[in-house]
């Protein structure tokens, strides 16, 4: 998913700076603002997605933080590319659906994040419990 978003939003930013360049159908009745922040959002969010999931730090902690904060950007730009077309093309519910599931696709693996690092931090404060024992 991260890929697509890095490709999507590359897509988006493109057709600001190449007129005939529709890479959507909808798109083409998005004002600039929006697509300025679809195509940020998507971009920089898939990019750090991408970054954190294969962090080469010594702490994880940080790797995980940065692939979280890019789920929640993408999420917020596949929402929001969403929102433009259901409000453009209501009845075009594959053209709307199809990014608003990317975007819940994003937010399940931003709490999957969480989730992981709780459940490890409690992991290693147990270990660390019974090495004082």
């Amino acid at each position: 998913m991260a890929v697509v978003a890095v490709i999507f939003g590359l897509l988006v930013i493109a057709s600001l700076f190449i007129p005939e360049f529709i890479p959507s159908k909808s798109m083409d009745k998005m004002p600039d603002p929006v697509i300025i922040l679809v195509s940020g959002f998507l971009g920089t969010g898939g990019f750090l997605s991408l970054v954190g999931l294969n962090w080469w730090g010594d702490k994880v902690s940080h790797g995980w933080s940065i692939e979280q904060f890019g789920w929640w950007l993408a999420a917020g730009g596949f929402a929001t590319y969403a929102i433009s077309v259901a409000w453009h093309y209501p009845g075009s519910a594959f053209s709307w659906g199809v990014p608003l599931s990317l975007g819940l696709g994003s937010v399940i693996r931003a709490v999957s994040i969480i989730m992981i690092e709780q459940s490890v931090r409690r992991t290693l404060a147990e270990v660390e419990d019974h090495k004082h024992e």
